[in-house]
């Protein structure tokens, strides 16, 4: 017998029996994403596209007021691909999770929160960011930086981050006022998404240009 066809057997149903755990195990993550989103954003009617299997969904939500429609994305690691998951884990790290929240009324302007470890991806992605006024924030020793243009966005962007539950989640928020956006991304952890969403919605509110006012 060829030496070569046990290891080979052996590699075909490691990679079959990883393929069926690593599916499970995506779907499973799936699951509660979308569930702890809905229970925490309520939206009155959801919508779920899948992609690539189980790599991932694009979702549309539509909302009550002072949100219109909620349209996201999640994508998650190649977990059902044994060979490629760990090259996966140098490349994306962690699953990845995207809302934007379209907003019916009108927004201060436009600032973000920024984590240390994606400001540099950050800073080549937010248009005009070299004319932004700019800080730099610490949370639990994580270090977060704030970008803004419109005064009074500065200690908005502050008090938000401050008062979120479990902002480790968090990669890059934005108030867009010219979009009437807010866009979160986000690392996705099971038990925290939820909580953090329902920490995060009622702290936009002073984003909305009804309660602009100075910093400090």
């Amino acid at each position: 017998m060829n030496q070569w066809i046990i290891p080979l057997i052996a590699l075909a149903l490691i990679t079959t029996l990883g393929y069926f755990q690593g599916r499970k195990k995506n779907r499973w993550i799936s699951g509660w994403i979308a569930r702890e989103s809905e229970e925490a954003l309520k939206p009155k009617d959801t919508t779920y596209t899948n992609f690539g299997g189980t790599i991932g969904y694009n979702f549309v939500y539509r909302m009550e007021r002072p949100f219109r429609e909620g349209k996201g994305t999640f994508t998650l690691l190649p977990r059902q691909s044994i060979l490629y998951f760990p090259i996966s884990l140098l490349i994306a790290r962690h699953d990845r999770y995207y809302l934007n929240l379209f907003i019916q009324g009108k927004l201060l302007g436009e600032g973000h929160i920024v984590s240390s470890g994606y400001h540099r991806k950050a800073r080549k992605t937010i248009l005009g960011v070299e004319s932004m006024e700019s800080d730099e924030v610490f949370k639990n020793n994580r270090r977060y930086i704030l970008f803004w243009k419109e005064k009074g966005m500065g200690d908005r962007l502050r008090k938000f981050l401050d008062r979120i539950a479990h902002e480790e989640l968090l990669i890059h928020f934005c108030c867009y006022g010219e979009n009437k956006t807010f866009f979160f991304y986000l690392k996705p952890e099971k038990g925290k998404l939820g909580e953090f969403f329902r920490s995060a919605l009622p702290e936009l509110k002073p984003f909305f240009s009804k309660g602009a006012s100075d910093d400090e």
